[in-house]
């Protein structure tokens, strides 16, 4: 999420503070229905002081109605952008950015094929040969079992011999794994065991010639098609992937953004060079139609 508020505030600002919002427990397993838009349900909502008009970004169900809270309280001071589907009280928002795939149609909304991050590339030449595996792991939606992980070591153990690989798991990939990755002998298998600074892989992003994605997570396949290398989007069995996430795969691979993985890695082109201007100009025009808040905010 944070990753997703950065992305945002880099795109159409050049400086911005971050705001940890720290819910009380008893809201926490709340639908963001109930939960009540007062200071009382947070810990530390008081520390914000708003003096001037400030665009206010929030992204995830604790902030949700932090925010509403915050556009009551400081009016027309705040222009408030929430990032996703808040699911309650879509009009207290001056702006939703939100998925395609979610298929959100309001008057304040937007929607973004590939996910918002905070991931600075570089522009470099791509190394020949060098291919990242990037891998989630299992959530509400995708298992991901010892079946799953041993096919994906057999992968890696397969491309090595031609390919070197740059092995960036995710926080939800298990120990298992990674500690069955650590003792296989190969000198193109290069292991990333904590892997949670955006310029590191920005950096492997930007160098590789070609990605493979597992295809939980949406955040993580957008991250590598922003770096315009050939991304192939890597199943596996789920419990239950949602129309959105079908959606989701469909729409990238009808644009030429991304393939599904097969051993046979062509390169194809990609390129974004308009998405982000244009999503930007969107934004901001968006910003500019509220008379009543100027383009000159923080």
């Amino acid at each position: 999420m944070r990753s997703q508020i950065e992305g945002l505030a880099n795109l159409i600002g050049h400086s911005y503070s971050n705001f940890n919002i720290e819910i009380k427990p008893f809201f926490k397993n709340l639908p963001v229905q109930l939960i009540p838009a007062i200071d009382f349900v947070y810990n530390n909502i008081k520390e914000i002081k708003i003096k001037k008009k400030t665009i206010l970004i929030s992204c995830g169900k604790k902030s949700v109605k932090a925010s509403i809270l915050l556009k009551k309280k400081y009016k027309n001071l705040i222009f408030n952008i929430h990032i996703q589907d808040p699911k309650t009280q879509h009009n207290q928002f001056d702006l939703i950015i939100c998925p395609e795939h979610d298929g959100l149609n309001k008057s304040n909304s937007i929607s973004t094929l590939l996910a918002l991050h905070n991931i600075k590339y570089n522009n470099v030449p791509k190394l020949e040969n060098t291919i990242n595996f990037i891998i989630g792991g299992s959530n509400k939606y995708f298992g991901f079992n010892i079946e799953t992980q041993e096919k994906i070591l057999e992968e890696i153990k397969f491309l090595s011999k031609s390919y070197k690989i740059n092995v960036i798991p995710s926080r939800r990939t298990p120990t298992r794994f990674l500690k069955k990755l650590q003792i296989i002998k190969s000198d193109n298998i290069i292991p990333y065991n904590s892997l949670f600074n955006p310029k590191i892989y920005g950096d492997l992003l930007s160098e590789a010639e070609a990605h493979i994605v597992t295809w939980d997570s949406i955040s993580m396949i957008s991250e590598a098609i922003f770096s315009e290398s050939s991304t192939f989007v890597y199943p596996f069995e789920n419990r239950n992937c949602p129309t959105r996430y079908q959606k989701f795969y469909k729409s990238i691979i009808d644009k030429n953004l991304a393939k599904f993985y097969s051993r046979n890695l062509t390169a194809f082109d990609v390129s974004l060079s308009d998405y982000n201007i244009k999503l930007k100009t969107k934004i901001l025009n968006k910003i500019e139609s509220h008379l009543w808040f100027k383009s000159n905010a923080s």
